[in-house]
């Protein structure tokens, strides 16, 4: 079975929320929506996506 993770927050602790329309629902962060396919990397990848954004942001307010 694929497992699915949550494309806002990479959770994997999602339920599908709406079976006829495949809409899933995140019991971490409340998405609600379509989500990706386990890949086995999926949330580490947005957690070092997220870590650049916030050093960006940061270095911009150094300016």
């Amino acid at each position: 079975m694929a497992k699915v993770s949550c494309p806002k927050c990479g959770s994997k602790r999602m339920k599908l929320h709406v079976p006829q329309t495949s809409i899933w629902k995140c019991e971490k962060c409340g998405y609600q929506g379509p989500v990706f396919i386990e890949d086995g990397n999926i949330e580490k990848q947005l957690k070092e996506s997220k870590k650049m954004e916030k050093l960006q942001k940061k270095m911009l307010r150094g300016r």
